[in-house]
């Protein structure tokens, strides 16, 4: 926890509600399946920033939907790609969560979407050109 006391002290907006969002996110890590260790990190922690993203926990400075390099890479940004993925099937993240359970494998995708992990970033990033 002390990293995320360290991330406190360069709030610059409302330091309850950016702190009530840190808990909240910290809190989906305790009942989130990580595919036994086998999701990328930045899956995981997009999941976590996907539930704190639907409670209206979004600090300032997180990024728009459609910037970012990599589906996978973290945070706001793959927070905002599994808000799309979510808006094409109602439910995905929680059932994506689901199948992590006993493992991880980016076929999920296509098992959940009918589309690849890849081209479902293509088309995300296309809608909100980039």
């Amino acid at each position: 926890m002390l990293i995320k006391i360290s991330y406190i002290q360069g709030i610059k907006g409302d330091i309850k509600t950016d702190f009530s969002g840190v808990l909240f996110h910290e809190m989906i890590h305790v009942w989130q399946w990580n595919g036994k260790g086998q999701a990328p990190g930045g899956l995981i922690e997009g999941i976590a920033n996907f539930v704190r993203f639907k409670a209206d926990y979004v600090p300032n400075g997180w990024v728009k939907p459609g910037e970012g390099q990599r589906w996978d890479e973290g945070y706001s940004v793959t927070a905002r790609f599994l808000d799309y993925c979510n808006g094409l099937k109602q439910g995905f993240v929680a059932e994506l969560n689901k199948k992590m359970r006993d493992g991880y494998s980016d076929n999920f995708f296509s098992q959940l979407l009918g589309k690849t992990v890849d081209q479902l970033w293509k088309d995300y990033k296309a809608k909100f050109g980039n």
